[in-house]
């Protein structure tokens, strides 16, 4: 049995519903012989016309999202659902889970999500969500428990990533990126530095390469690694340990980093001056810097223009490095 809504291009002979100019929904249920289960597919397509400084918002559930940046004047989307398991269950699940496409404001919205959970028991459900979007408008990715890829240069636009579970994986450019997942990392490249890079993770990793003026780093369980730094910083982990480099920094600026069970190591450029301190509690501490230090201290005096330091390991060695 198929239950169907076509756009008159896709499918030559069979009956045709338009649902919009810019929409192509198909779904299709495949029903078992001689059992209740079901498959059925959901696959909608969407354009929206393209708003500089306006924001892509990705609301969707177990989805994986996967955002490309390209030149154009629209924002083309394409969701496709697989939902298997009892009949009834199946079509009721899929049905809730068809997507919409709204504009509210400034903000453009692919939402797929359902209110009430449904048995994994008896269902199981994929989806995965593509879009095509410009430089120069932001995006904003929230998922229940899906993982996100974004690939390309999005220019001045502000990329906001918020999972349950899922991790996200970056390489192109933007202006500034944030994550906050409750289990996945991020793991970014990006092709020249981010003016702001924050990162909150209760269990799962962080890497940057590529660099950011600005980064803040929070993970309860996880390690993070950030090369090409270029400014202030700010990190903390649970468990795990911290390494950082940076390319350049300023004077005066403020590097903190706070490890409960993990060890911590910066790398500066030649020639900087440091000032603040070092406390482990357990673990040792090596420095390429001038200071002051005892068994469990360093105390950097290079004075007010200096980079200004503060770091503490509860059990986790310490290195400051001169790249």
């Amino acid at each position: 049995m198929k239950l169907g809504f076509f756009d008159s291009d896709e499918r030559e002979g069979e009956p045709t519903m338009r649902l919009r100019p810019t929409v192509t929904a198909i779904a299709v249920c495949l029903l078992i012989a001689g059992s209740a289960a079901a498959e059925i597919e959901v696959h909608q397509k969407h354009r929206f016309d393209a708003r500089p400084g306006a924001t892509v918002v990705v609301d969707v559930s177990f989805h994986r999202v996967e955002v490309t940046a390209r030149a154009g004047d629209s924002v083309d989307v394409t969701v496709d659902i697989k939902v298997k398991g009892d009949g009834n269950k199946a079509k009721n699940v899929a049905n809730d889970f068809q997507p919409k496409f709204l504009e509210e404001g400034n903000k453009l919205i692919i939402r797929s999500t359902r209110k009430k959970g449904f048995s994994w028991k008896s269902i199981s459900a994929k989806g995965l969500v593509t879009v095509q979007m410009p430089p120069g408008m932001n995006l904003t990715i929230d998922s229940s428990s899906g993982s996100a890829k974004i690939d390309g240069d999005f220019g001045d636009a502000v990329v906001r990533f918020d999972a349950s579970s899922g991790s996200l994986t970056v390489d192109g450019a933007m202006r500034e990126l944030h994550s906050d997942t409750s289990s996945g990392g991020v793991r970014a490249a990006v092709s020249r530095p981010l003016d702001e890079f924050t990162a909150d993770a209760s269990s799962g990793s962080a890497h940057l390469t590529g660099g950011a003026r600005k980064a803040t780093v929070d993970t309860s369980s996880g390690s993070m690694d950030l090369s090409n730094l270029l400014g202030d910083a700010s990190f903390d982990s649970s468990s795990g340990s911290i390494t950082a480099q940076w390319d350049g920094i300023p004077p005066k600026a403020t590097v903190r980093a706070g490890a409960s069970s993990g060890s911590v190591t910066l790398r500066f450029p030649a020639g900087t001056t440091l000032a603040g301190s070092v406390d482990v509690s357990s673990g040792g501490i090596g420095s390429d810097f001038p200071g002051m230090q005892g068994r469990d201290y360093l105390t950097l005096q290079g004075g007010p223009e200096a980079v200004q330091i503060e770091v503490d390991t509860s059990s986790g060695s310490v290195k400051l490095l001169s790249n």
